[in-house]
């Protein structure tokens, strides 16, 4: 649990740059995005005073964000890494426990609804994608797979002949470096920490009113009632032992049309 940290004005902003320089930084020293936005956005911190996790810690879990660059392990197809990494430091600053997870199930959106507001909307707008692919390829018109060995020569070349489009150290491309995805992603997570940080521990994890009273155990007794009364009215008929489509040709033509609807050599059921 982190303490109650109230920045001025001066302090704020100056956190939300050193975090995307740093990002910036640390994802072109190693070529990842996770690795190197997680460990910005904590040193961006630690310059101001406030120590998100010990130095010890904070070099184990770098090492573990390397396998969620480029859309986790690589593939390109999950979601960018930046958004990982920046969902990872909000969702351990709100600091819903797993003692408390057990008991409430509903805290899980005490965790994701910072993360939406502040990351994963702010990329759907800006970039029109959330996930490694697409976001690459509406940038720069390039998404090469990482994990092709000759689309990584492509990629060294691409950097290399054209260094102001490529997504981690562009520095003139649509502004300057503070567009790009890393970047951003640091920069609207340190925005999100420093707003969750003026707040008490427990403050953080209350839920909007529209998201209160879903969990489980709340819910649980009316909706035993709705499924009671749903098993009363034989509703999706739950004793039947074949398809839906099987049931009407089972009606209509009788065991014979439904093995002959069939294909194989599945026989239709006796009743």
């Amino acid at each position: 649990m982190i303490k109650k940290v109230k920045f001025d004005d001066v302090q704020r902003k100056r956190i939300i740059d050193t975090a995307g320089h740093l990002a910036c930084d640390f994802g072109a020293k190693y070529m990842a995005c996770a690795p190197g936005i997680f460990e910005g956005i904590a040193e961006a911190f630690r310059a101001e005073g406030v120590e998100l996790f010990p130095i010890e810690t904070q070099k184990a879990l770098t090492s573990g964000f390397i396998g969620l660059h480029g859309g986790v392990a690589m593939s390109g197809v999950g979601t960018c890494g930046a958004i990982t990494a920046s969902t990872f430091l909000i969702s351990y600053v709100v600091g819903v426990t797993t003692e408390e997870l057990s008991k409430n199930g509903n805290l899980n959106y005490a965790s994701c609804v910072p993360a939406v507001t502040y990351i994963f909307d702010r990329f759907e707008e800006t970039y029109g994608a959330s996930d490694c692919l697409r976001l690459r390829y509406n940038r720069v018109q390039r998404a090469f797979d990482l994990l092709d060995p000759d689309a990584r020569i492509n990629e060294e070349l691409f950097i290399m002949y054209q260094p102001n489009k490529c997504a981690m150290i562009a520095e003139e491309f649509e502004g300057g470096r503070d567009q790009t995805p890393p970047v951003q992603g640091a920069r609207w997570a340190a925005e999100a920490i420093c707003d969750l940080l003026a707040m008490e521990p427990e403050e953080r994890k209350e839920l909007p009113l529209h998201l209160r009273g879903l969990g489980m155990q709340e819910m649980a007794p009316e909706i035993m009632k709705v499924a009671g009364a749903l098993t009363e009215l034989h509703f999706g008929r739950p004793n039947e032992k074949i398809s839906y489509r099987d049931y009407w040709t089972f009606k209509l033509k009788g065991k014979k049309g439904v093995e002959e609807s069939r294909l194989g050599s599945i026989k239709a059921p006796k009743k």
